[in-house]
């Protein structure tokens, strides 16, 4: 898979996962609002919203940064360990959210799922700043 196909497929899973987070978050807050269901609104709320912003801001870096430095993208299998990590991370964070303190053994597997993600991205973006420059073919 060449760089720009890959990095429009990745691009694409993220910010699709993004919307799915925003969507969740939006009926389960219009359910708890509409007494459908009882849920504790503030995490409801703010982990969808966090998966949304996460995805979109992990996703369309990296469309800016390799185009913006002209360098090369990082592993794609790297990418979607990154991906993995980051969504089990919400999910589980949302279901300590959902389900109360009964699996409170989930939040530091997915606080430290996140965190993870979130360096592994950090470390993706910086190499793709100081990486190798793609090579052009010579037009002469």
């Amino acid at each position: 898979m060449d760089n720009i196909a890959g990095t429009s497929r990745i691009v694409r899973l993220y910010i699709a996962t993004g919307f799915i987070y925003f969507v969740i978050g939006t009926l389960l807050l219009a359910f708890d609002m509409a007494g459908i269901i009882s849920t504790r609104t503030d995490p409801i709320f703010i982990l969808p919203l966090y998966g949304f912003v996460s995805q979109l801001i992990f996703g369309v870096s990296y469309i800016f940064v390799p185009g913006v430095s002209r360098h090369k993208g990082v592993s794609y299998r790297v990418i979607m360990l990154e991906y993995v990590l980051l969504n089990s991370g919400i999910i589980l964070f949302e279901n300590v959210a959902l389900t109360g303190p009964s699996h409170k053994l989930f939040l530091p597997i997915g606080l430290a799922a996140i965190i993870l993600a979130v360096a592994i991205h950090a470390a993706n973006i910086w190499r793709t700043i100081i990486g190798s420059k793609d090579k052009k073919p010579n037009p002469n």
